[in-house]
C-alpha cells in the first residue's frame, strides 16, 4: 500500500532526497579522486609552463556544491515552478546567452587577429566578464529548471531508479569552464598531456604558455576553451543557445554516468577508449539535448540535411582536408611546412567567419579525440553512429555502450546489433 503525501510535503521531500543523492555522489567522486592510482601522473613541463594559471578541481567542486545547496535550502518550500515561470526562465536565458555569445565572438575575433593590441583584447575580456557576472546573479533557478527537464528525459528512457531518482543526479553550473592546455609532438598529431587552467586566462597569457612549451620542450601546445567539464557539479559553458546548453549538460552527465560503468572506468586505457567515450557522449548527448529541448519548448528541432549545397562553404570538409594534408606533410618529415600550412588554413577560415586563435598539431590532437569530429581520422565516429541507427532509441545506445571495457568489446556489440537487425529484416 502506498501513502500519498500532501503536495506541500511531497515537493520539499523529493528535493531533499535528490540533494541527498547529489551529496552522496560528491562523496563517491572525492573518494575516487583521492585514492592512489596504479600510474603516477606526470605533468611537469605543463605545470611549470602554466604554474600561475592552474585550476583546482576539488576546491571548485566544494565551493560550488555548497553554493548550490544553500540556494536549494533557501527555496526548499517554494514548490515546483509553474509553466509561466518556466517559460520566463527560458526567455531570459536565451536573451542573456545571446549577449554573452556576442561578447565572446567579439573577443575571439580580436584574439584571432595578429594585429590586435593588448588594450583591445583586455577591453573585450572586460566586456565579456561584465555580462557573465549578470548570468551568475540569477543562474540558480535556471540550472534547477534545466536539470529537472534533462532528468525527466532520462527517466522516460528508463534511467530512473526506485522512486524515479537518477544516479548520478543531473547537476551543473552555468559558467565559463576552465581552459585546457594540451600538448602534442610536433612531428605527428597525437594528444599527449593536458592540464586544466583557470577560466580567467586570456589569449596573451595562453600564447606565452604555448611559446614556453615550444621553446623549452619542443612541443606543440594549445590552450583551448571547453564546452564543459565533468566535475561535480559539472561545468557547462554559459554562452550557448538553449539547445546547445541541453546538449552539453547531457554530454557531461553521461561522463558522470559512465564513471560507474566499464566504459568510463576504462577511458584512460588507450586512445581508442578515450575516443569511444567522447564519441558516445557526443552522439547520445546531442540526442538527449534535442529530446529535452522539444519537451521544454514544444518546438521540433529540424533534422540535419544529408546533402549540402556544393557552392556553400563546409567547415567539416575544410577541416577534414586540412587534417589529411597536415598528416601527409608530417609523415614526409616536413614539420615547418605542416605548421605553415595550418596557419594559412586558419587565416583562410576567417574569410568564412570561423575564428580560431591557433591551429596546430595539439589542436588536432585534442579535437581528434571526438570520433564524430571532422578533425578525427578514427572510424569510431561512423561506428557509433551506425550502432545508434540499429537501435530503437538513444537510451539503448547508452546501455549497450556502458558495459564495454575495450574497443574490441565495442566492435562485438556493434556486430551483434548488425546481426540482430539482419535477422529482423528477414
Amino acid at each position: 500500500m502506498s501513502i500519498l503525501l500532501p503536495r506541500f510535503v511531497r515537493g520539499p521531500l523529493q528535493i531533499a532526497v535528490r540533494w541527498g543523492f547529489r551529496l552522496a555522489f560528491l562523496a563517491v567522486l572525492f573518494v575516487a579522486l583521492l585514492l592512489p592510482g596504479g600510474d603516477v601522473r606526470r605533468f611537469s613541463s605543463l605545470e611549470i609552463a602554466a604554474s600561475d594559471h592552474l585550476f583546482s578541481i576539488p576546491a571548485w567542486e566544494v565551493g560550488n556544491f555548497l553554493d548550490k545547496w544553500t540556494n536549494r535550502v533557501t527555496s526548499l518550500f517554494g514548490g515546483k515552478l509553474g509553466d509561466e515561470e518556466g517559460q520566463a526562465i527560458l526567455t531570459d536565458y536565451s536573451a542573456l546567452s545571446d549577449r554573452i555569445r556576442e561578447e565572446t565572438g567579439n573577443r575571439d575575433r580580436i584574439a584571432a587577429n595578429p594585429d590586435a593590441t593588448a588594450e583591445e583584447l583586455e577591453s573585450a575580456e572586460h566586456a565579456l566578464s561584465d555580462v557573465r557576472n549578470i548570468r551568475r546573479s540569477d543562474r540558480d533557478d535556471t540550472e534547477e529548471y534545466l536539470e529537472s527537464a534533462i532528468s525527466a528525459t532520462l527517466r522516460e528512457l528508463g534511467f530512473g531508479g526506485p522512486g524515479g531518482f537518477l544516479w548520478p543526479p543531473v547537476d551543473f553550473r552555468l559558467e565559463e569552464p576552465p581552459h585546457l592546455l594540451v600538448t602534442s609532438p610536433r612531428d605527428r598529431i597525437e594528444r599527449l598531456d593536458s592540464e586544466l587552467l583557470a577560466p580567467g586566462i586570456n589569449a596573451l597569457q595562453s600564447e606565452e604558455i604555448e611559446a614556453r612549451l615550444l621553446e623549452d620542450a619542443n612541443l606543440s601546445a594549445i590552450v583551448l576553451s571547453l564546452g564543459g567539464v565533468a566535475t561535480f557539479p559539472t561545468f557547462v559553458r554559459d554562452d550557448t543557445s538553449l539547445l546547445d546548453t541541453l546538449d552539453l549538460a547531457s554530454h557531461e552527465w553521461l561522463h558522470a554516468y559512465f564513471f560507474f560503468h566499464p566504459l568510463g572506468q576504462n577511458i584512460n586505457s588507450g586512445s581508442e577508449m578515450n575516443t569511444l567515450n567522447e564519441t558516445v557522449a557526443n552522439i547520445a548527448g546531442k540526442e538527449l539535448g534535442i529530446l529535452t529541448y522539444e519537451r521544454l519548448t514544444g518546438e521540433k528541432v529540424p533534422e540535419e540535411a544529408d546533402e549540402e549545397d556544393e557552392e556553400e562553404f563546409s567547415f567539416d570538409d575544410f577541416m577534414r582536408e586540412t587534417r589529411r594534408t597536415t598528416d601527409d606533410l608530417l609523415f614526409e618529415g616536413d614539420i615547418e611546412g605542416a605548421e605553415a600550412y595550418m596557419e594559412a588554413r586558419r587565416l583562410e577560415l576567417q574569410d568564412h567567419r570561423f575564428f580560431i586563435r591557433k591551429l596546430n598539431q595539439a589542436w588536432f590532437g585534442f579535437n581528434g579525440t571526438y570520433g564524430d569530429s571532422p578533425a578525427s581520422i578514427s572510424p569510431i565516429g561512423d561506428e557509433v553512429k551506425e550502432l545508434r541507427e540499429l537501435l530503437p532509441d538513444v537510451g539503448e545506445l547508452i546501455r549497450r555502450a556502458r558495459g564495454v571495457s575495450s574497443y574490441e568489446e565495442f566492435q562485438e556489440v556493434l556486430q551483434q546489433a548488425r546481426e540482430a537487425a539482419a535477422a529482423a529484416s528477414g
